[in-house]
């Protein structure tokens, strides 16, 4: 079964505030990634790390969706 390129918005829509492991990613010339084909995505970096060295995949990237990560607030950043 071959897995299809998603664009890296559907990607972000999808799965906030996640690590994604990302195959065969396609990049424009600025570099800013367009699209990819989504192999795993968790909120912990360590698990998609822990992933990919399962897999093994040929061209792959780990990127974050965006917002908040979980993992690096503190106290600072909830204060109002």
């Amino acid at each position: 079964m071959k897995s299809k390129l998603a664009s890296w918005e559907t990607i972000q829509k999808e799965y906030p505030d996640r690590f994604v492991l990302l195959e065969n990613p396609v990049f424009d010339p600025t570099p800013h990634l367009k699209e990819a084909v989504l192999l795993y995505m968790h909120k912990s970096r360590k698990k998609v790390i822990e992933k990919e060295l399962e897999l093994k995949p040929h061209d792959s990237t780990i990127v974050y969706t965006g917002g908040i990560r979980l993992d690096r607030i503190d106290e600072n950043t909830l204060m109002i």
